[in-house]
């Protein structure tokens, strides 16, 4: 016989708004950064005036001082490059970069055969312009001139962004128009079967055979769970966690943080869940594991 128990309401203010508020910021971020990559392959250039290396990316202009200007080199080969954070299609390379000739450097460059490197006090810089010579000829004479990064138009690069910046859009609005944020709390439930416990979440259930647990106790573990994947807002907590106070390899499908039911299985996992009969689910659980 079936017997299913419920987990307590989460507090709305917690658990819907929070997810609403961290999508919407995490869905803006997104999308302004794409935004901002698709217009750096558009309208990159760079400027040299008498007082400053002027450079257009995006929605930016970064003004680096001559003053302030330590060495201007250009590298015979860049090897080891890895993209700390930026954009990174063909004819577009942009934000934090490391490189073993190099170390790191900061990029608003599209083919970096051409690639010159700007050493000041506060960082490094890399630029590349269309005439690497004449850049440099122009940065070291401070000349007034103005340069387009090579290869031209970056219609290409702005062009391959378009897909991400539709995901970014699409995805979010999709998931929120058929309800799945909210999904989770309200389908929650703990279903003890006559082989296991079966978890339904509103996606996949997930299946725990009772000859698979080895003890399972109600507990309020020290400390506070760490998000390695899944949803973590407010009281809603859903997916993997380090937690290690709680147990090792854990997995939480709960509306609130404390007190726990917590199942150690024999396999070294740990699971997590909070219905709101607590000690009466303990008990029929512990008769049907025999």
């Amino acid at each position: 016989m079936n017997e299913t128990f419920y987990p307590p309401r989460p507090a709305r203010s917690q658990g819907l708004k929070g997810i609403s508020f961290v999508t919407l910021a995490g869905l803006t971020l997104a999308v302004l950064a794409l935004a901002s990559s698709m217009l750096s392959a558009l309208n990159m250039r760079y400027e040299v005036t008498p007082e400053a290396l002027r450079i257009r990316s995006g929605f930016s202009t970064r003004e680096i001082p001559l003053d302030e200007v330590t060495g201007v080199w250009r590298p015979e080969a860049l090897t080891g490059g890895v993209r700390k954070f930026g954009t990174s299609v063909p004819n577009l390379r942009t934000g934090r970069w490391r490189f073993n000739e190099t170390g790191d450097i900061t990029l608003y460059a599209t083919r970096l055969e051409t690639l010159v490197v700007v050493d000041t006090a506060d960082g490094r810089y890399g630029v590349t312009p269309e005439n690497p010579d004449a850049f440099t000829d122009a940065l070291r004479s401070r000349l007034p001139a103005g340069f387009s990064p090579a290869g031209g138009s970056g219609t290409a690069a702005a062009s391959m962004l378009i897909p991400l910046l539709l995901v970014a859009v699409a995805v979010p609005t999709t998931l929120y128009a058929v309800g799945l944020p909210s999904r989770f709390p309200q389908t929650l439930r703990y279903e003890l079967g006559p082989d296991g416990l079966t978890i339904r979440t509103g996606f996949r259930p997930v299946q725990v055979r009772y000859a698979d647990v080895e003890r399972v106790e109600v507990a309020s573990p020290k400390g506070y769970p760490i998000r390695i994947y899944g949803t973590a807002v407010g009281s809603l907590l859903w997916g993997k966690f380090r937690w290690p106070d709680a147990g090792p390899n854990l997995y939480l499908y709960c509306t609130r943080m404390k007190p726990l039911v917590l199942l150690r299985l024999r396999d070294d996992r740990t699971i997590g869940i909070t219905p709101e009969e607590d000690e009466r689910f303990v008990a029929e659980l512990r008769k049907r594991m025999g």
